[in-house]
């Protein structure tokens, strides 16, 4: 009677500790499922951003975006307040980029110094630069705006963004486009643009000054050190890198850091609010130290990311036109 108690015993223990096992994995496989889901979740975030209030086909425009971008979006087709030339630059990638072009001379500038190339932000398009349109035009200079891959109107082979690795093949190819035309190039670009001109660098020999605001030192360290970053393992992080770099489809090794040692001779302008907290000012910091060229920076301690400007426009314009002139062909 005891054998047969003590067996049944035996039974019901290794029953209960096979349903403990089931549901401890059950429990593992779905904690598992729930943080792959946040990792991809992250992931989206990342690799399509989004402005608010704007969409691809110009068409979305609202009081958000307006305050951003100012009236009607940037959309110079619909302000009427220039004129200009709908462009179309042919990529190395293998599309055309859509862009507009507004002459100095045909809105009314009698001075003409060469030709300034603004370069957007992840997520954003053409649009983000018009508020800048009246300053460098006073200046006497062409503007060209265009659409990076897979922004605005442009064509997407690959959907994502690659934070300044296919990007700035794009910045290149308008670069190209202008060369032969101008004496005088500035490039201007914001955040993943700004990036996209430094990875460019090597490339960009004819250009005379880059001002960039915001840019990061390298894509692993944007993700490492934002914010959001604080209060994760590291294993998640490595792990969210990694998702990234599968799903985008990107060369990693491209970055601004790996592009500057190969250049000293550009004139550089960085700005870079300590209010950012989308790429912390460290990023530019690190990028003045180890740049070896001509190199002047500008670290506000107000405006949000990409904001400087928005917020002491005046301060702003001031330190981008002494820059400007100081190393631009008369």
């Amino acid at each position: 009677m005891d054998k047969k108690n003590d067996r049944e015993l035996e039974q019901n223990l290794r029953k209960s500790i096979y349903r403990f096992g089931l549901y401890l994995g059950l429990i593992v496989v779905m904690a598992l499922i729930v943080v792959f889901l946040g990792l991809w979740k992250a992931s989206n975030q990342i690799l399509f951003p989004a402005l608010a209030g704007i969409s691809k086909d110009f068409k979305e425009c609202n009081s958000d975006a307006e305050t951003n971008f100012g009236k009607f979006c940037g959309n110079i087709r619909l302000s009427k307040q220039y004129k200009y030339q709908e462009i179309k630059i042919p990529s190395i990638n293998g599309y055309e980029l859509p862009g507009w072009l507004i002459p100095a001379r045909e809105n009314g500038k009698s001075v003409h110094k060469g030709v300034v190339i603004f370069v957007h932000g992840g997520g954003s398009d053409r649009r983000e630069f018009s508020r800048f349109i009246p300053f460098y035009l006073h200046q006497g200079f062409d503007i060209i705006s265009f659409d990076l891959s897979c922004h605005g109107e442009a064509p997407c082979l690959f959907p994502g963004l690659s934070f300044g690795s296919r990007e700035f093949r794009d910045v290149l190819s308008a670069y190209l486009y202008t060369e032969k035309k101008y004496q005088n190039i500035i490039m201007v670009g914001s955040s993943v643009g700004a990036s996209s001109l430094l990875i460019s660098l090597p490339f960009l020999k004819a250009v005379k000054g880059l001002v960039l605001e915001n840019p990061m030192l390298d894509f692993k360290s944007l993700i490492l050190e934002s914010p959001e970053s604080a209060n994760l393992p590291n294993w998640m992080l490595q792990s969210l890198i990694e998702i990234v770099y599968i799903r985008g489809n990107f060369d990693f090794l491209l970055s601004p850091k790996n592009s500057l040692s190969f250049v000293n001779d550009v004139p550089l302008f960085i700005i870079h609010s300590k209010e950012d907290s989308v790429v912390t000012f460290h990023h530019s910091e690190s990028l003045v130290n180890l740049y070896k060229g001509p190199v002047d920076f500008w670290f506000p301690n107000f405006g949000s990311h990409g904001k400087v400007w928005d917020t002491n426009q005046i301060e702003y314009e001031s330190k981008v036109q002494n820059f400007i002139q100081k190393n631009i062909t008369h």
